[in-house]
């Protein structure tokens, strides 16, 4: 069938087994992955391949343009789809221009050296170029651009690739010097073989290789997933914990001071439980769709940050609970612009605030202040309360310890994870938080957030 010595005959029927199971995996790889752009384009590449080889299986049975025109074109195309897939699984933009080019160029190519001036030398040439430097095209994808980051699948998909770009660019060179030895098919098995045992093993690690970076990369996916789902109920236990117990603390000096005939003291009450519970729904509105972004795997863009607005925003969700403790908040409006994840920067705030009422006096005053400090803006959470010990302070800034819950002066309850997070959204946003002792009594919670451009300029 493959018009060839036996030894070759097998190994292009081998070939041609190995392009159909590299199909069969790519197609499935397709059918499950969340890579689906990326792997598509692999299964298109598979299908290319085996494609290419029954067509060369059919020479002397099908015309040259089908055999060596059509078929050629095949397999260097299927190499432009591994490179285009690597290219959207690395979040590269897609070089289709080059790779239009490229294919372009392997048909006319070969169109004038088959069909013109018929030239085998020149169309092994043609073709072991093109290969050698679309797989040096998909090593400088996987491996050149940030190789600290990838696993090691993808470092043996670069090896593959750069094994297979070599072989090629060595074939093309031995039939420039040597051309008259190979300007018949027969007169050269032992370099067709090495071109077949080539292929071979680049089809079967390339079906192996891919399948092991998605699987990894559908693990790493879910491993996320998992974490963000989790941080997610985290906050909405911890973060509508406090709004609701101001909520119903509210609720029961309203219903005392009816109790009492106190209407007018009760009708002021009942307003403000109106007013923070709009402010507590919105709240929870703000969650959820943040929440859904994390499950989406949506990322956050940055955007700019009004500090008074943030910090306006976090007493208003936390008035029920200033109300309860009769705790003031002295703050000054700076008119100050930060830059970064709006949704982190106010659970951080909010959270802080949180803590300092949890942990101050009745009738105390909880200080806010805000100052550019270079490239970043300090927001700082002063109260006169119950304080930390200095292990406590230590723990924080090295992420050791334990999560553990501590009463409020209040006997304020929580789930231990406010301070966590706030620390862990800080560090993920390439911020810094850190507590430290108030020389008057209490704790001072510090945060950054990244200054507007306008305010570095200033």
């Amino acid at each position: 069938m493959f018009g060839v010595e036996l030894d070759i005959r097998t190994l292009a029927f081998i070939a041609t087994l190995a392009a159909f199971v590299q199909a069969i995996t790519f197609i499935s790889l397709w059918m499950v992955s969340r890579h689906r752009s990326s792997t598509l384009l692999w299964a298109i590449g598979g299908i290319s391949t085996a494609t290419g080889f029954v067509l060369l299986g059919y020479r002397g049975v099908l015309p040259d343009f089908a055999s060596i025109i059509i078929a050629n074109t095949l397999i260097a195309l299927s190499h432009v789809f591994y490179w285009l897939g690597l290219e959207g699984y690395t979040e590269r933009k897609p070089s289709i221009w080059l790779s239009g080019i490229t294919i372009t160029a392997v048909v006319l190519l070969f169109f004038y050296f088959s069909q013109v001036s018929p030239d085998i030398p020149a169309r092994v040439i043609v073709i072991s170029t093109v290969l050698a430097l679309l797989s040096f095209g998909c090593v400088q994808t996987l491996w050149l651009q940030d190789t600290a980051k990838n696993s090691a699948p993808e470092h043996i998909m670069a090896i593959t690739f750069l094994a297979h770009g070599l072989f090629h660019m060595l074939r093309a060179v031995y039939t420039w010097l040597d051309g008259q030895q190979i300007t018949s098919f027969m007169n050269a098995p032992t370099v067709h073989m090495f071109a077949f045992l080539d292929i071979i093993l680049f089809q079967l690690l390339t079906a192996v290789g891919f399948t092991a970076m998605i699987i990894i990369g559908l693990n790493s996916s879910l491993r996320a997933e998992a974490k963000s789902k989790n941080r997610l109920f985290a906050i909405l236990a911890h973060d509508l914990r406090s709004p609701f117990n101001g909520l119903a603390g509210l609720s029961m000096l309203a219903q005392q001071d009816i109790a009492k005939g106190n209407h007018d003291e009760a009708r002021s009450k009942i307003q403000m439980l109106h007013s923070s519970a709009s402010e507590t729904l919105r709240f929870l509105d703000d969650l959820l769709i943040w929440g859904r972004t994390l499950i989406d795997d949506r990322k956050t863009e940055p955007s700019t940050i009004s500090l008074d607005e943030l910090i306006e925003g976090a007493v208003k969700v936390a008035h029920p609970l200033l109300q309860a403790k009769s705790i003031a908040v002295d703050y000054a409006p700076q008119k100050l612009i930060g830059f970064g994840i709006a949704q982190h920067a106010e659970m951080i705030c909010r959270n802080l605030l949180v803590n300092a009422i949890k942990f101050s006096k009745k009738n105390s005053t909880i200080k806010v202040r805000t100052q550019i400090a270079d490239t970043k803006i300090k927001i700082q959470i002063i109260d006169q309360g119950a304080g930390v010990t200095d292990q406590m302070i230590a723990d924080f800034a090295t992420s050791s310890g334990s999560q553990t819950s501590t009463e409020g002066t209040s006997g304020e309850l929580g789930a231990g994870v406010g301070l966590s997070l706030c620390r862990d959204l800080c560090r993920e946003d390439g911020e810094q938080i850190w507590l430290e002792h108030n020389p008057q009594g209490g704790l001072i919670a510090t945060f950054t957030v990244t200054a507007h451009r306008d305010e570095n300029t200033a």
